[in-house]
């Protein structure tokens, strides 16, 4: 890849993380099998420590299981044609060692945002939430003991215009070389 090929590509990338903002209303228009095939695997492209990839995900669209999933989970707040349910597995979160592996709920997250920045990538929007029963949501979706529910995502086409959201200033956050140290470009 040439250098402007690469400049190119990399702002597009850079302007989908930067304008990417939270859709918690939906127009209802569903989900296509394409479009749910490209967020699938933009997730399942995340980073994962130890290449343990320590998740499972499950992906709602069925009418009459929304309504239910819906019902176990006031962090749902609308209607979304598509849910994806991000998983942490535990069969896959034990070190070598034997030991309990919980960097695993880190990759769960970095999965769900990749598939945050795909769907934003293809005019789609989305919302984690963690605010729902578990024990109820892992018996409607048949999910085995070893597979805990960590977030359901809704997802779907935004029912209004995106706006980011306001973020703090970077001379606010971050440091170079030590905390306080302003960075050297002024910036």
């Amino acid at each position: 890849m040439d250098l402007s090929t690469s400049l190119a590509s990399s702002s597009a990338t850079l302007q989908v993380i930067r304008t990417r903002s939270v859709v918690r209303q939906f127009t209802g228009e569903p989900v296509d099998d394409d479009r749910l095939d490209a967020l699938l695997d933009a997730m399942l492209a995340a980073p994962t420590g130890g290449n343990k990839q320590a998740w499972a995900f499950v992906a709602v669209r069925d009418p009459r299981t929304l309504r239910v999933l819906r019902a176990f989970s006031p962090g749902l707040i609308e209607p979304s044609p598509l849910v994806v349910v991000a998983c942490f597995d535990r069969s896959r979160a034990v070190k070598d060692d034997g030991e309990f592996w919980d960097e695993g709920l880190l990759c769960v997250a970095m999965a769900v945002q990749n598939l945050l920045l795909a769907a934003h990538s293809m005019g789609l929007g989305g919302c984690p939430a963690a605010s729902f029963r578990r024990t109820s949501v892992q018996a409607l979706l048949r999910l085995p003991e070893h597979l805990e529910p960590l977030l359901l995502v809704p997802v779907g086409y935004p029912k209004r215009d995106l706006v980011s959201p306001p973020r703090r200033d970077r001379s606010e956050v971050v440091g170079h070389d030590f905390w306080g140290n302003p960075s050297p470009t002024g910036r």
